[in-house]
C-alpha cells in the first residue's frame, strides 16, 4: 500500500484547513470501507486521508416530525434505532440488508452517499423520502435535494472541498406508507436491483407517489412517469402491472459480471411492484399522526454509540507523540492497556499480528467480505483489514485470544463449537466466533434466521454453515441454562 499522511481533525474548520493547505491532493474519509479498498488496490492514490471520524459536528440525531441526522451517522446506529424501524420502513430496509455487521458497524450512511455508487443502497429510499442533504464549505452551506446530488457513476456535485455534513427528511404525511426491496447475488454482495417507493393514500386513490430505483442506471434514479402514473388512481393490480411496465421502460440498465441488461430491467418492475404493494401494506406504520406529533427524539448518536472510547485514554491520546505520518496509539487490547507507534498507512490487522503478535485474525479477501479478520472493537465486530490503525486510538479491541478466560479456560462458545464440529479447516473460526460472540451479547436468545443474520459477514471456505449455527445455538443454549 503506497504511503500517505493521515489526518484526524475534529472541527469542519480545521478540516476544511487541511483539505485547503493540501490543495486537492488529499481525500476526506469516513468510514472507510469503500475508500479503503480503493486505496489498497492503488485504484486511487492521495497523498493524505482526513478522517471525518472525530468531527462531533458530523454527528447527531433529531427527529421532530422531520428527521435529521449526521452525515457520520453509522449504518448500524440506524439499525439498532426502534424509530427508524417503525416510522421510516425504507430506510430502515435498506439498512438492515447492506453489506455484512462488520461493514454497517463502521460504515456511514454520508460515507454511502458520497462514494456515489449507481448501486448505493441508501439512495432509493432516502430519494422518496424528498431528503435535502446539507453540504458544507470554505465558501458556505448550501442544501442540495438528494435526487440531484447524483451525476454518474461515482461522481456527485459534492466539490473537493465540500463535506456532507446532514441530512434532513421532512415531515410525512398522514397516511404514508414506504418500503425497500433489494436483490443481489448473494447476502452481502451489492445490488442487481434495489428499489424503493412511497405513497400517500386518500382512502382507496394514491394523492402521491414516490419511485427510485438503484443499479439500472448511472444514477440512482427516480421514476417520475410511474410517479405521475400511480397518482389520482386506485393501486389495483392492474394498475401495479402498467406501471411495472413504464419502471422496465424507464431505467437504463447495463450487462456486467453481476447481472444481464435484460434481468435487471425485468427485475426492476417486479421489485418496484412489491414495493409499492409493501407500502400499502406499511401504512399507518410511519408518518406525522398524532401520536407522533406529541413528542420528539434528540440524541447524539455518531461513534458514541458503538465503539466507545474508553475513559481515561482520551488524555493519553492528546499528549501522545505523533505527526500524520506516526503517532503512538494508546487501548484497551485483550483487557490490558497498551500503546505502540503505528504509520498512517498501517491497519489494524497488521497492528494486532504484527506489532502485537495475536495472530488469530487472519488476512482473507482483503476488502472486507471473508470476515477472517474480524475482531471486536467496542464490542461490534469489525473488519480490521480495513480499519485504519490510527482509528484505533482510545477504543477497546478483542482478538480471539482475548476469549480465553482464568485459568486457560476457553469461551462458552470456544466449547461449543468443537463439541458441534463447528470448527473444520479454522481458518474462518476466530472471526466466526467473535461475531457469534457480538450477536449472544445483544442477542442472547436468538432463532436460526438472526443467528445467519449475525454471521452474514463471516465465509466459511469449507461450507460448515450447518454445524457452525448448531454450535451457536447450543453455545446460547448452554448460557441460558446458567
Amino acid at each position: 500500500m503506497k504511503k500517505y499522511e493521515y489526518y484526524q481533525p475534529l472541527t469542519l474548520s480545521e478540516a476544511h484547513g487541511i483539505m485547503a493547505r493540501l490543495k486537492g491532493r488529499a481525500k476526506y474519509i469516513a468510514g472507510g470501507t469503500d475508500l479503503m479498498i480503493r486505496v489498497k488496490h492503488r485504484i486511487i492514490e492521495p497523498e493524505a486521508l482526513i478522517s471525518l471520524r472525530g468531527v462531533e459536528e458530523l454527528r447527531g440525531f433529531e427527529y421532530k416530525g422531520s428527521l435529521r441526522f449526521g452525515s457520520m451517522t453509522l449504518f448500524r446506529e440506524l439499525e439498532r434505532n426502534a424509530l427508524i424501524a417503525e416510522r421510516f420502513r425504507a430506510l430502515a430496509g435498506a439498512v438492515s440488508v447492506l453489506a455484512n455487521p462488520q461493514v454497517r458497524n463502521v460504515a456511514t450512511v454520508g460515507g454511502n452517499l458520497c462514494n456515489a455508487a449507481p448501486s448505493a443502497d441508501c439512495a432509493p429510499p432516502l430519494m422518496v423520502m424528498d431528503a435535502i442533504l446539507t453540504l458544507e464549505g470554505p465558501g458556505g452551506v448550501r442544501q442540495v435535494p438528494v435526487a440531484d446530488f447524483f451525476t454518474g457513476p461515482g461522481k456527485s456535485c459534492l466539490e473537493a472541498d465540500e463535506i456532507l455534513s446532514f441530512i434532513t427528511v421532512p415531515e410525512m404525511e398522514p397516511h404514508t406508507g414506504m418500503a425497500f426491496f433489494k436483490i443481489g447475488r448473494v447476502s452481502q454482495d451489492i445490488a442487481i436491483v434495489n428499489a424503493a417507493a412511497l405513497v400517500v393514500m386518500e382512502g382507496k386513490t394514491c394523492r402521491k407517489a414516490r419511485i427510485a430505483v438503484g443499479a439500472v442506471a448511472p444514477t440512482p434514479l427516480r421514476i417520475a412517469k410511474a410517479e405521475e402514473f400511480l397518482e389520482g388512481k386506485k393501486l389495483t393490480p392492474e394498475t401495479l402491472e402498467e406501471m411495472a411496465c413504464i419502471v422496465e421502460s424507464e431505467v437504463r440498465p447495463i450487462t456486467d459480471v453481476r447481472s444481464t441488461e435484460t434481468y435487471r430491467r425485468t427485475v426492476s418492475g417486479v421489485l418496484v411492484k412489491r414495493a409499492v404493494t409493501q407500502a400499502l401494506k406499511n401504512l399507518g406504520s410511519q408518518g406525522n399522526d398524532s401520536e407522533a406529533k406529541a413528542g420528539s427524539v434528540v440524541s447524539r448518536v455518531g461513534h458514541g454509540s458503538t465503539q466507545d472510547r474508553v475513559a481515561g485514554l482520551e488524555l493519553l491520546d492528546a499528549c501522545a507523540i505523533g505527526t500524520p505520518l506516526r503517532k503512538d496509539v494508546h487501548f484497551i487490547l485483550n483487557g490490558h492497556h497498551v500503546f505502540g507507534e503505528v504509520k498512517s498507512h498501517q491497519i489494524l490487522l497488521d497492528v494486532l499480528r504484527d506489532t502485537f503478535g495475536f495472530k488469530g485474525a487472519k488476512l482473507g479477501c482483503g476488502q472486507g467480505e471473508c470476515g477472517a479478520c474480524t475482531v471486536l472493537v467496542g464490542g461490534d465486530p469489525v473488519d480490521s483489514c480495513l480499519y485504519p490503525a490510527f482509528e484505533v486510538s482510545g477504543k477497546t479491541v478483542t482478538t480471539i485470544e482475548g476469549l480465553m478466560g482464568e485459568g486457560n479456560k476457553i469461551h462458552p462458545l470456544q466449547e461449543a463449537f468443537i463439541q458441534h464440529g463447528g470448527v473444520q479447516c479454522g481458518f474462518c473460526t476466530p472471526g466466526m466466533i467473535l461475531s457469534s460472540k457480538a450477536l449472544l451479547d445483544e442477542n442472547p436468545h436468538p432463532d436460526e434466521k438472526a443467528i445467519r443474520r449475525g454471521i452474514s459477514g463471516n465465509l466459511c471456505r469449507c461450507t460448515g454453515y450447518v454445524q457452525i449455527v448448531e454450535s451457536i445455538k447450543q453455545a446460547a443454549l448452554k448460557e441460558e441454562r446458567r
